[in-house]
Formats: structure tokens, C-alpha cells, sequence
């Protein structure tokens, strides 16, 4: 399992498709990925972090979770969001994990 850390950007989602993406900027890269997620838990795990994320009607419209840098990974298939934590609430052995895959990465391996 491949850790990435990125910025929150923006959150577009459907509740009726379940289908939604997490746009996220990599702070490695800089570039703009599109992570397909499961629409409903994803929302739900934005509001449970960062708050102002559900507003009136069901809809994910607020803006809590936006510049927010996570750490994330994709699931086992690698094809959907598996989940992702806040910076601030990351565990220490997370941070380790990630440092060394990063240098590993560099190194060529």
C-alpha cells in the first residue's frame, strides 16, 4: 500500500450515483489528482474530521475540509479512495511509514 500525502481541494460527489472524488493536491508532485470514493462514507469521514462539510438537505457543500492536508492512500485494488487521515492526527509509525517509503522511492527502489 503506496501512503500519499496532498492537500484537500474540492469534494464532487452525487448522492444518488454513490460515486464521488476527492480532488487533492500531491505535496510531492504539486499536480491535481481525481480519487474516486464511495460518495456517502467519504462525505460522512469529512464531516466526522473536519466539520462543515453536511449542510441543509444532505448536501456536501460546506467548506470544512477544503486546503485540509491528509495523508490517504487508494484501496487494496488501488482503484477507490481507502480512507485517509488529517496531518494533525496521524500516528507516529504512520509518519515513519511515509518517510520511508519516500526515501526508498528516491533511492530508486
Amino acid at each position: 500500500m503506496e501512503i500519499r500525502k496532498g492537500r484537500i481541494k474540492d469534494f464532487i460527489g452525487s448522492w444518488s450515483s454513490g460515486l464521488g472524488f476527492l480532488i487533492i493536491e500531491d505535496s510531492e508532485t504539486g499536480e491535481i489528482e481525481q480519487l474516486p470514493c464511495d460518495n456517502g462514507p467519504t462525505v460522512r469521514a469529512l464531516e466526522n474530521c473536519f466539520g462543515d462539510v453536511i449542510t441543509p438537505n444532505h448536501t456536501a457543500k460546506g467548506n470544512g475540509y477544503r486546503d485540509k492536508e491528509i495523508f490517504w492512500s487508494m484501496g487494496e485494488l488501488g482503484l477507490v479512495l481507502g480512507g485517509f487521515t488529517p496531518v494533525e492526527d496521524v500516528s507516529p509509525e504512520l509518519i515513519e511509514a511515509y518517510e520511508k517509503q519516500k526515501s526508498f522511492i528516491e533511492e530508486g527502489g
